[in-house]
C-alpha cells in the first residue's frame, strides 16, 4: 500500500501520466517507474505490450501503443531523454530498442505494416526521426494505386546517429555504422564499420569503428 502510494504522489510530481486499456499490457519495473519524469504512457487497443527493462531510464517523452497485437520493447539500462515513441493503428508489428542504447531525443514513428529494430549499445543524438513511412498516399497517375507503401527500418548495433539525422522507411544500417549530422538516410546499407553522411546519405568513410570516450 505505501508502495503504491508513494508512486501515485510522485508520479503527481514529476507529472507523469500512464493509461492503460483493458486487454493491454504493461510490464514496467518498480525500479524504473521510481525513476520516470514528465512521461505520457498511453496503451489502447486490442492484446498490445509495452515492457520495459530493469535498469532503463525513461525522462520527458511520450509512448503511444494502439491498434492490435503489438509490441514496444525497451531495452535493459536504455536511457530515452526526450521525444516520442508512437506505434499506431497498425497489426502485429514492433519497436525494440536493444540494452544500453541512449536517446537524447528522438521520434520513433510506425503507423502502417512495419517495425522499427535498434540494436544494443546504439547512441542517437538530439532531434533524430525514424519513421517507416510517408503518412500520406503517392498515387500512379495512370493506375490510381499507391506507390509508396511501408518499409521497415532495421539498425545494427552499436550505431552512432548524430544529430537532426532522419531515418526513413527502408533504411539498414549495420553494426558500428556512424551517421553524420543532418544526413537523411532512405537505403539499406549492407556495410559496418563506416560512416554515412549527406543527403541522400552515402558512405563517405570506411574501416572505422567510434568510441563513446573521446580518446
Amino acid at each position: 500500500m505505501f508502495e503504491k502510494l508513494h508512486l501515485l504522489l510522485r508520479n503527481l510530481a514529476y507529472k507523469n501520466r500512464v493509461t492503460v486499456k483493458s486487454g493491454n499490457v504493461l510490464d514496467l519495473p518498480g525500479s524504473v517507474r521510481r525513476r520516470m519524469k514528465k512521461i505520457t504512457i498511453k496503451l489502447g487497443g486490442r492484446n498490445n505490450r509495452l515492457v520495459v527493462g530493469e535498469g532503463a531510464e525513461l525522462s520527458h517523452c511520450e509512448i503511444r501503443l494502439d491498434g492490435n497485437d503489438n509490441l514496444i520493447e525497451i531495452g535493459s539500462r536504455v536511457r530515452f531523454s526526450s521525444g516520442k515513441i508512437y506505434l499506431r493503428r497498425t497489426n502485429g508489428q514492433h519497436i525494440r530498442i536493444g540494452e544500453d542504447t541512449t536517446v537524447e531525443g528522438a521520434y520513433l514513428f510506425v503507423d502502417e505494416q512495419a517495425s522499427i529494430d535498434i540494436g544494443r549499445d546504439c547512441m542517437l543524438a538530439t532531434g533524430i526521426l525514424i519513421r517507416t513511412g510517408d503518412n500520406h498516399s503517392i498515387l500512379d497517375l495512370k493506375t490510381g494505386e499507391r506507390i509508396n507503401p511501408s518499409r521497415s527500418v532495421r539498425i545494427g548495433d552499436r550505431v552512432w546517429i548524430a544529430r537532426d539525422a532522419q531515418i526513413l522507411k527502408g533504411t539498414v544500417l549495420q553494426s558500428e555504422s556512424v551517421v553524420g549530422a543532418s544526413s537523411v538516410v532512405s537505403r539499406a546499407f549492407d556495410e559496418g564499420n563506416c560512416v554515412v553522411a549527406g543527403v541522400p546519405a552515402r558512405i563517405v568513410k570506411q574501416g572505422i569503428r567510434w568510441d563513446r570516450s573521446l580518446l
